[in-house]
């Protein structure tokens, strides 16, 4: 029976060829020494490199992603689409949660709310779904806040197409909402001319929209 041997290199640097003379001197055969090299746990790289442009402000911020190789930061196209979803989203936001508080119709969300939207939003206020709880016990010698927008966040996914995510606050308590707005051509209402046969239709122009939105 031979001995136990064990090999233990006197630095880190030490290489697999020398523990494999190290054995063969101490008198034990090994008739195959095999090196594998360690398999691979890092994940695969991702692709192109991601370049973030992030901006805060008074009631939120806007986060812009492009695409790029490395060093080049977000083109001007990217910048101007996102400060121009920007402005779309916190606009629209504030509008929908006056529709929602009931300061004003759905009417009003026709220009810049997909219709249905519009409809889910309409059957939302319709059934109370933002009325808060009623306390138990007396009733408070104040009335409680109505549903009142509180912050506002843009990710710009391209220059058509940007999430939005946010928070409001309903009978005193924080919740939150997401949504997605697009850029996609819109013909302009339709103008009629005076003693003209018929309406003139409007131009094609690309205005951005709400598509999605969801409430917690």
């Amino acid at each position: 029976m031979q001995p136990l041997i064990t090999a233990r290199p006197e630095s880190d640097s030490a290489s697999a060829s020398d523990l494999v003379s190290a054995v063969a001197e101490a008198g034990v055969r090994t008739p195959r020494v095999r090196v594998r090299p360690a398999p691979p746990y890092e994940p695969a790289g991702l692709g192109p490199v991601t370049h973030t442009a992030r901006r805060t402000t008074g009631t939120g911020t806007l986060v812009v992603r492009e695409l790029a190789d490395a060093g080049s930061p977000p083109s001007r196209k990217t910048l101007a689409a996102a400060v121009e979803a920007r402005r779309f989203a916190i606009a629209t936001s504030r509008l929908l949660f006056e529709v929602i508080d009931r300061r004003r119709g759905t009417a009003h969300l026709a220009d810049s709310v997909a219709p249905a939207v519009i409809d889910q939003v309409a059957a939302l206020v319709r059934h109370d779904a933002f009325r808060p709880a009623e306390p138990a016990g007396p009733s408070p010698s104040t009335a409680a806040p109505g549903t009142v927008l509180q912050r506002v966040h843009v990710q710009l996914c391209d220059t058509s197409a940007a999430e939005v995510f946010g928070s409001y606050s309903c009978g005193g308590r924080i919740r939150a909402f997401a949504g997605r707005i697009e850029r996609a051509p819109r013909r302009a209402r339709t103008v009629v001319e005076p003693g003209a046969a018929r309406p003139v239709l409007g131009r094609v122009e690309y205005r951005w929209q709400l598509v999605a939105l969801e409430f917690s």
